[in-house]
């Protein structure tokens, strides 16, 4: 009797920390695509802010991972199912945020490429503006001898 109620137990703890993962990695889609839509709006500093965020719960997402590993395993066949359901919602919100990942790295590297032509083009046209103001400076030669 105290086997079975210990495996309750760690099976208990195995949903409940599935769960728990499941609910960061929801909140880590949700700030993904956030991610993404500042990225569309180029709010960089909303961008930094939520980056700050991701990172936060991806520690947490570590330390949920390392406790599943050590309830793997210790669990019934009964308990595998549900253990199997929770694994399988992880895969899919963890699959959903590295497609909505990509598609913000688009939009950023986007963005990147932009500023740079920008830079490039204000860097050329001060380089014209400047031979200009130098032309002008200079004026015409001015010929005593005439």
């Amino acid at each position: 009797m105290i086997i079975a109620e210990t495996i309750n137990e760690k099976s208990d703890s195995l949903i409940d920390l599935l769960t728990a993962q499941c609910g960061d990695l929801e909140k880590l889609l949700a700030l993904a695509r956030q991610e993404t839509r500042a990225a569309e709006e180029k709010d960089f500093e909303m961008i930094m802010e939520i980056v700050s965020e991701r990172e936060l719960l991806s520690r947490r997402l570590e330390t949920f991972q390392q406790q599943i590993s050590e309830l793997r395993g210790k669990l019934t066949e009964a308990d595998e199912l549900n253990k199997t359901r929770m694994s399988a919602r992880v895969v899919e919100l963890a699959s959903q945020t590295l497609a909505q990942d990509a598609t913000t790295r688009k939009l950023l590297t986007a963005s990147r490429l932009e500023a740079s032509n920008k830079i490039m083009n204000l860097s050329n046209t001060r380089r014209g503006a400047n031979a200009y103001i130098g032309e002008n400076k200079r004026g015409l030669a001015y010929d005593r001898c005439a």
